[in-house]
């Protein structure tokens, strides 16, 4: 199993922290979650020791998606709310 794929939830708990504290503008979570993704992506790399450029990339990507799946289901939340479809 890869364990580099809980970055995506860790990312995404992260910055719903990050959101309920107002220690950013929710025009820059986005690019949080990549930051945060690329750091795990680092930090899974140090503790199993393989290739740091490889897995930061990696989390970046997983951080990407993970703001896209935050994007997506606040968009999601607001429609449903407003009664659109």
């Amino acid at each position: 199993m890869e364990w580099n794929l809980f970055i995506i939830p860790v990312t995404n708990i992260l910055v719903e922290l990050i959101k309920k504290t107002k220690v950013a503008s929710t025009n820059w979570l986005p690019w949080i979650a990549v930051v945060i993704g690329g750091v795990l992506g680092a930090i899974y790399a140090a503790v199993f020791k393989v290739d740091y450029f490889v897995y930061i990339v990696e989390g970046l990507i997983y951080g990407a998606s993970a703001a896209g799946i935050y994007d997506a289901t606040k968009s999601s939340y607001v429609m449903i709310k407003n009664g659109k479809e």
